[in-house]
């Protein structure tokens, strides 16, 4: 058979270049929508609580399928331990607590499963970090 009536395959680096491109629009689209879904979550849950949850379980499911994180901002309104929806007065309680060895943190209650999650406002660890980068910008300093 001659050479050139042979089918060309494209080359793998275009094929990569089409998944790059495919996985990232649907990354794009995914975050897009774990987003619509959240905000219809928080809507709906005053006139109905299971379709809310329902809204966060989809939106979790499509992050999973696509290994996309769900924001830090809109984490924070689902339970780590029984993954619902979070709404202040209804099912969960916030409270910003002072600790002397631990700092200042918000502890979020959440009242269907009694779970506590502790967000560090200001504190140890910040402080921590904070005296650490003045360390090493001292001795960068120093070492010149």
């Amino acid at each position: 058979m001659p050479r050139g009536n042979q089918k060309k395959e494209p080359h793998k680096n275009n094929r990569r270049k089409r998944y790059k491109k495919r996985h990232f629009l649907m990354q794009k689209l995914a975050r897009g929508r774990i987003e619509e879904l959240i905000e219809f979550a928080k809507q709906t849950h005053s006139e109905d609580p299971k379709l809310a949850n329902r809204y966060v379980t989809i939106a979790r499911n499509i992050a999973m399928g696509t290994k996309v994180a769900i924001p830090a901002s809109l984490k924070r309104y689902i339970c780590h331990n029984c993954k619902e929806l979070l709404v202040p007065g209804k099912n969960m309680r916030f409270r910003i607590n002072n600790k002397k060895n631990y700092g200042t943190y918000v502890s979020i209650t959440c009242l269907s499963c009694g779970h506590i999650t502790r967000y560090i406002i200001k504190g140890r660890a910040k402080r921590d970090k904070e005296v650490k980068n003045d360390e090493q910008s001292k001795n960068a300093y120093n070492s010149n």
